[in-house]
């Protein structure tokens, strides 16, 4: 188990901040999502839930598409 986390968390033996940044995104949005069955009076908040996977979307997609500047990609230029 903890080599399978190790070889998808490390890039080129080096821990990637982006692929942990998405482990973890996903993991808290899955335990937050399932809190209710363990206390009853917790009560989820729906843009917190799609908050934690709209951040892990988005490292992965940062993760597919290295060394891009954010700025530029994300602005059109203006004419």
């Amino acid at each position: 188990m903890i080599y399978l986390l190790k070889d998808t968390l490390k890039e080129k033996n080096k821990w990637s901040q982006k692929r942990i940044m998405s482990f973890l995104s996903f993991f808290v949005a899955t335990v937050y999502a399932f809190a209710p069955m363990f206390s009853s009076d917790f009560e989820v908040k729906e843009f917190v839930f799609l908050g934690f996977l709209g951040i892990g979307g988005f490292t992965i997609y940062r993760t597919q598409r290295p060394n891009t500047d954010i700025v530029k990609d994300t602005i059109p230029p203006i004419l």
